[in-house]
C-alpha cells in the first residue's frame, strides 16, 4: 500500500509525507466507496469510512489488503502526485531566496517561441541541486532571441520561484530575465565588490547607463558589457562632486 520507492524519491520532512500518505489515501478512497475515508499512518496503516447520509450507521473499518489492484494502482498515483505536490512547496520555500539574485546557467533548449530552458546549479548546503528555469522570449533582448547555442552558459537575474501544475504533474518553476536594469547593477557589484551602483536607463541589447559612488574597473566593465553584448556608460558621482 506504502510505495517505498516513492518514499525515497522525495527529499521531505517525515511529517509531511507522512501526512501526504494520509491524503491521498483518504481522498481516493472517499471517491471510491462514495464516503467520508479517515486514514491515519502509524506504524499500521488504519483505514475507516464513515457514512455521513446515514448519521446512526456505525463506522466501518477498512483492511487495506483488501483493496483491489486497480485500487491500489489509483492510490499510488494519488500518493505520488501529493507527495510531487508537497516537494514543489517545500522547495519554493527553500529558494525563495534566489528571487531578485543573478545567477548562471547553461542553455538547454530554445523553444520555436523564442523561450529558453537553463539548467541552473544552486548550493544546497553540502550539495549541488540542478534546477531548471525559463526565461520567457520577451525577457531577452532582442538581438539575443532565437540566438543562442545549446551548452552557452549566461547570467539571467531570478525574477520568480513559484510552485506549479503542468500537465497533472507538480514542479517548481524559476523564471529567469535578461532585460531587467537590475542585471547589470549587480553583474558590476558582484564584479567590482562595490556598493553604491545604479542602473539609471538600459536599452537591453544596447547600451545601459550606471550611475556609481566610485570609479569602477575598466576590466569590470568590459566583463559585463561582454556578458551583456552592450555598451555600459558609467558616470561618477564624486567627479561630479569634485568639479
Amino acid at each position: 500500500m506504502i510505495p517505498g520507492d516513492l518514499l525515497e524519491k522525495y527529499n521531505l520532512p517525515e511529517d509531511q509525507i507522512a501526512d501526504a500518505i494520509e491524503t491521498a489515501i483518504s481522498r481516493t478512497l472517499s471517491t471510491m466507496f462514495h464516503m467520508d475515508v479517515l486514514v491515519q499512518l502509524d506504524r499500521n496503516l488504519e483505514v475507516i469510512a464513515i457514512n455521513r447520509a446515514h448519521a446512526d450507521t456505525e463506522p466501518i473499518q477498512i483492511d487495506p489488503t483488501g483493496i483491489s489492484k486497480q485500487g491500489r494502482r489509483q492510490i499510488r498515483r494519488q500518493i505520488e502526485l501529493e507527495l510531487e505536490k508537497r516537494q514543489a512547496l517545500h522547495e519554493c520555500n527553500h529558494l525563495h531566496t534566489l528571487r531578485g539574485q543573478i545567477i548562471k546557467g547553461e542553455v538547454r533548449k530554445v523553444a520555436s517561441n523564442g523561450e529558453v530552458t537553463v539548467a541552473l546549479e544552486v548550493d544546497d548546503h553540502f550539495r549541488q541541486l540542478t534546477l531548471t528555469g525559463v526565461c520567457p522570449a520577451r525577457y531577452l533582448p532582442p538581438k539575443e532571441r532565437g540566438c543562442f547555442n545549446l551548452g552557452e552558459i549566461r547570467t539571467f537575474l531570478v525574477t520568480s520561484v513559484l510552485p506549479v501544475q503542468k500537465r497533472g504533474r507538480f514542479k517548481v518553476q524559476i523564471r529567469l530575465s535578461r532585460t531587467s536594469k537590475a542585471l547589470p547593477e549587480m553583474l558590476l557589484r558582484q564584479a567590482t565588490g562595490l556598493q553604491g551602483i545604479r542602473c539609471l536607463k538600459r536599452i537591453a541589447g544596447a547600451f545601459c547607463e550606471i550611475e556609481t559612488v566610485k570609479f569602477l574597473p575598466k576590466d569590470a566593465i568590459k566583463a559585463v558589457g561582454d556578458e551583456l553584448k552592450e555598451r555600459i556608460i558609467v558616470r561618477v558621482l564624486e567627479s561630479k562632486k569634485s568639479a
